[in-house]
């Protein structure tokens, strides 16, 4: 039998040890936005799912060689570039495409990101076209030896939804490239935060906007079409950054401390879906 791993984090654990206390250890502050309450928790135990990057193959055995891609050509290039980011110390060019890839897999290879492609794609098929994909999925799962159930088709177009995942993630990378970035920064009583969710992209008016929180007291900003004002409210921007990163959060936030400019609305947060 091949060899696979049941918890798959679709929020690096390397990443998240970014906003631990101390900074790189596994100690996480976590806000649980079901239970509404902060939990003490380590970078294991969260931002993962089951089986997530896993796929079963035609001889009915499960693969991590996705998940294991992802970390090879995505994560480990990452992680000391965002080491780098976290100590304010200077991006080479490589560091900055291995930012820009990791920042664009983080956009894509969310859970609920997945469940809506697929969903949205679905949804698109004709009744005959539906009706075909059904058959097919049907025998595969005679083939493979698995129930035909309500993660039949997830299961059997994972293959696409991979690749899919790594074309999309070169796209935004190529894009992320081109823009301008902005290092914003500040101080480890007034942190940055991090959620299951943390890349927030907007588009409008002529320019794009992606913003991710790379540490307690890092964040990058990327813009196409326009700049940052030079003049802004220095005090006003990490709460802007914050509350960003809250309005993608589904499952958790992430947190040096239980306090941060913008904490004010966990209380009203609402999940959308």
């Amino acid at each position: 039998m091949n060899q696979h791993t049941k918890k798959q984090h679709f929020v690096s654990q390397f990443y998240l040890r970014n906003f631990a206390n101390p900074i790189f250890s596994k100690n996480l502050c976590v806000y649980d936005l079901q239970e509404k309450c902060w939990q003490r928790r380590t970078t294991k135990g969260v931002g993962w799912s089951s089986y997530i990057f896993s796929m079963i193959e035609m001889d009915g055995q499960w693969t991590d060689a996705f998940d294991q891609f992802i970390n090879e050509n995505v994560e480990n290039p990452a992680a000391p570039a965002l080491k780098k980011l976290a100590l304010r110390e200077q991006l080479s060019e490589g560091d900055k495409k291995a930012v820009a890839l990791f920042v664009a897999a983080t956009i894509v290879r969310s859970p609920e990101m997945s469940r809506t492609v697929l969903g949205q794609h679905l949804e698109s098929l004709s009744t005959e076209s539906l009706a075909e994909l059904e058959h097919i999925v049907r025998i595969w799962c005679q083939w493979v030896d698995r129930p035909y159930d309500s993660n039949a088709y997830a299961e059997f177009l994972k293959p696409s939804s991979f690749g899919a995942i790594w074309i999309n993630s070169q796209h935004w990378a190529q894009r992320i490239l081109g823009w301008e970035w902005q290092v914003c920064t500040t101080s480890r009583d007034k942190p940055f935060i991090a959620s299951d969710w943390p890349v927030f992209a907007q588009r409008g008016h002529g320019m794009s906007m992606v913003s991710f929180p790379v540490s307690s007291e890092v964040a990058l900003v990327f813009i196409d079409g326009g700049k940052l004002n030079e003049e802004r409210d220095h005090a006003h921007e990490v709460t802007a950054i914050n509350c960003q990163t809250l309005s993608r959060a589904l499952k958790f936030v992430v947190a040096c401390q239980e306090s941060f400019p913008g904490d004010q609305f966990l209380r009203d947060h609402r999940i959308v879906t």
